[in-house]
């Protein structure tokens, strides 16, 4: 094969993925928080890469809409030994290799966040300073409020369920679960501080586990409130970020015990299941 021939075979992958993409939905303007498994979505794709996924995004949504994704670091003070300090520029992502570029790719910028931060591209990177580091990491301040808050706002998933999902965090918080700001991890040896190059930063309503919010993403399906779209076995969504706030209101508020593992399968939540308990007349 020449090296037009190759040329051509990659157009040809990045024409399909963008193809895929404007089948579900996804045009100028639109503001998006992207959760990717590189892993699956190579398997959909064989052969692109991270750059073509992103940039075929990129494009699509034009520099009028806004590219999202969570950069998560959890760089928490430990109580005992030396904590891993934030930094924007060098702290690695740990929540996938399409984040990860992504952090790193021109024009983007990245929150000052030392557990949960971000990485901006578009609009939002003109809205959101790259200073942003609310006391709650994913609540009152934070990306995912800024989201809430705009027209054309969606969450796209490829290749993940709602563990996954970030903005599930966003929904305890605003449904005032009874936990919200119950620290689940002190088991794990940290305090509710993160540290990062500018000092330590007292957190409030630290997200927990997540395992368990694939509950509320089989009350969407069952209910037909969202589509889980398919191609080559890689499940896609593509969801309005206004649905997801009016139904996830019903459904936390509601159906809070939910979110939480069964008794004796998770320390975290078995922390915040202790508070229930205590509730309980």
């Amino acid at each position: 094969m020449n090296s037009d021939e190759r040329f051509a075979k990659l157009v040809d992958k990045k024409n399909h993925l963008r193809s895929v993409l404007e089948k579900v939905g996804v045009g100028k303007g639109h503001h998006l928080v992207l959760h990717a498994s590189y892993r699956k979505i190579r398997s959909a794709f064989p052969g692109l890469t991270i750059k073509n996924l992103l940039e075929t995004l990129q494009k699509l949504l034009t520099p009028a809409g806004s590219l999202i994704m969570p950069t998560f670091t959890y760089c928490f003070k430990k109580k005992l030994g030396n904590s891993k300090i934030y930094s924007p520029d060098l702290t690695p992502s740990e929540v996938g290799a399409v984040s990860e570029y992504f952090r790193h790719m021109p024009g983007v910028t990245r929150t000052a966040s030392p557990t949960h931060s971000f990485a901006l591209w578009g609009k939002v990177s003109s809205e959101i300073m790259s200073e942003n580091c609310p006391a709650s990491p994913l609540g009152k301040g934070s990306v995912l409020e800024w989201i809430t808050n705009q027209p054309q706002s969606y969450i796209l998933g490829m290749g993940i369920d709602f563990s996954a999902m970030s903005y599930c965090h966003y929904l305890e918080i605003q449904a005032k679960v009874p936990w919200a700001d119950v620290f689940p991890w002190d088991f794990m040896g940290i305090e509710k501080k993160g540290v990062s190059i500018t000092g330590e930063q007292i957190l409030i309503e630290v997200p927990g586990c997540s395992k368990s919010f694939i509950n509320f993403e089989k009350y969407l399906l069952q209910n037909k409130f969202i589509i889980s779209f398919q191609h080559r076995h890689l499940n896609i969504y593509y969801m309005p970020v206004k649905l997801l706030y009016e139904q996830g209101m019903v459904y936390f508020k509601e159906n809070y015990i939910d979110m939480l593992c069964e008794p004796g399968k998770c320390q975290a939540c078995d922390v915040r299941r202790q508070l229930i308990r205590k509730m309980d007349p």
